[in-house]
């Protein structure tokens, strides 16, 4: 299992690194007088993930027996994320509004689709499970590409890094060391002594990145951000473990040997996302 997990993540990285050096060398798109911003390929990339992630849903959704429209829940979660992307380069009064509107669109369509037939027994569960596909994942990851866009493409890895570090050190500290069980009704193989090995591994990583990146963030700040960062992604981490002990499955799917699904591998980062954005951004202003 190990081994699988080294190797499945290894070409995850080199593939991921990749699109990070070819969108920072692309830089903003123009497009006539407008530009895309930065991190097409990562979107194009990313657009593909959130659908494999909307269909994984859909199937732990369908195990409880809420079936919904898989085109209607892939189209407005990857449409939501595209938007919030692109709100980066867009006018301020149209920011915000353009996901939003997205996702009141979806909610109307799924009130309509939902409801055909006058059959209305499943309505209310399908739609939930259309607008927290585009919520959870669309809005959330949105954020991770508006990191690139907004502040720099380089820092969407280094925030992976830090949010990684943290499961990879949680892993290994909870292996070693683990005796105490965190939540053990939620997520039975977390301990801890894990969560705390991977704020360790969280901090470190974020520090050793602010030095190696020669950022004139504080140390101390940096530390903080990466801690709160590991928290923040163990919490997205819980999440889905939510929804698939409540649908009493153990992946998302088997889609990556050793890691899982699409979902087991960027829970994490989802939750972490935003709360990066604003630290960063915060960060960033207050340095200005």
């Amino acid at each position: 299992m190990l081994a699988h997990r080294l190797a499945t993540g290894s070409c995850f990285i080199i593939f991921v690194v990749g699109l990070l050096w070819l969108d920072a060398t692309m830089g903003a798109v123009p497009i006539g007088s407008w530009s895309l911003p930065p991190g097409l390929l990562l979107a194009g990339a990313g657009s593909i993930l959130v659908g494999l992630g909307s269909l994984e849903l859909i199937r732990i959704a369908a195990t409880t027996g809420i079936k919904t429209n898989a085109t209607l829940t892939i189209g407005t979660t990857v449409c939501v994320m595209l938007a919030t992307w692109l709100s980066s380069s867009l006018p301020e009064m149209f920011d915000a509004t353009i996901p939003l509107t997205i996702i009141v669109i979806a909610f109307v369509a799924s009130l309509l689709q939902f409801s055909r037939g006058r059959c209305v027994e499943h309505a209310f569960a399908s739609t939930a499970v259309v607008m927290l596909s585009a919520i959870y994942l669309g809005v959330l990851s949105g954020f991770l590409l508006l990191i690139g866009a907004d502040i720099s493409i380089w820092m969407i890895g280094g925030v992976a890094l830090v949010v990684k570090s943290c499961d990879i050190g949680a892993y290994f500290t909870g292996r070693a060391i683990g005796r105490h069980k965190l939540i053990p009704w939620l997520s039975p193989g977390k301990t801890i002594e894990g969560l705390f090995g991977g704020i360790v591994g969280s901090m470190l990583a974020a520090l050793i990145l602010n030095l190696a990146l020669g950022s004139p963030l504080a140390w101390w700040w940096v530390l903080i951000m990466g801690g709160v960062l590991a928290i923040v992604g163990q919490a997205g981490d819980l999440t889905m473990s939510l929804f698939k002990r409540g649908a009493g499955v153990k992946d998302s799917s088997t889609l990556l040997p050793g890691l899982g699904g699409v979902m087991d591998v960027i829970d994490s980062l989802l939750l972490a996302a935003p709360v990066a954005w604003w630290m960063l951004r915060l960060s960033l202003c207050s340095e200005a």
